[in-house]
């Protein structure tokens, strides 16, 4: 039990360091994902919040002065793919939290193994390398907390914003009998 003890008290800041480098690696990559999303469904938007017309036979979106069209499902499609990314959103930033207690698991470990030491020298000492994991753990936290909070969430936030105002133009156009379901 004491090889378990003393691996994890020894390697915890090495992994948390190299799994925090890891997260943050696809949670970049996450936001790049999004924010293509983003351009993609705000340039459709733009696009049909122009002069545009609704086409009761082919129920389809033309735009007057490009001749292209958007429908309902391009709409859908666009925002299932938000969705899906939005999901590895998740997943990623329920991992944050991870790390303070993979920090805590390596002070816990730490002490343990020196707590049938009677030299109070050895004691103090590795009590600062098993504080240290507690230390990475919060400072790698932090560190992707903030990431996730100035990349992911704002794109995440606008683009929901769009995908609302788009569905309710589409409820009040079909409220006003202007598009028949």
């Amino acid at each position: 039990m004491d090889s378990i003890y003393s691996f994890l008290s020894g390697c915890m800041n090495f992994i948390i360091v190299v799994m925090g480098l890891a997260l943050i690696f696809f949670i970049v990559g996450n936001w790049m994902a999004l924010n293509n999303h983003y351009k993609q469904i705000k340039n459709v938007m733009n696009w049909k919040n122009t002069k545009t017309v609704f086409n009761k036979k082919t129920h389809e979106v033309e735009d007057l002065s490009a001749e292209e069209k958007v429908t309902p499902d391009t709409i859908r499609e666009l925002q299932t793919a938000f969705n899906r990314t939005c999901s590895w959103h998740e997943a990623f930033a329920q991992l944050i939290p991870i790390f303070p207690l993979l920090g805590i698991l390596g002070t816990v470990a730490g002490i343990i193994l020196q707590l049938s030491s009677q030299d109070l020298n050895q004691v103090f000492n590795s009590l600062h390398l098993a504080l240290g994991s507690t230390f990475w753990g919060l400072i790698v936290s932090i560190i992707l907390k903030i990431i996730d909070a100035l990349l992911s969430v704002r794109i995440i936030n606008e683009t929901e914003i769009i995908l609302d105002d788009y569905e309710k133009k589409v409820d009040n156009a079909i409220r006003l009998g202007n598009i028949s379901e």
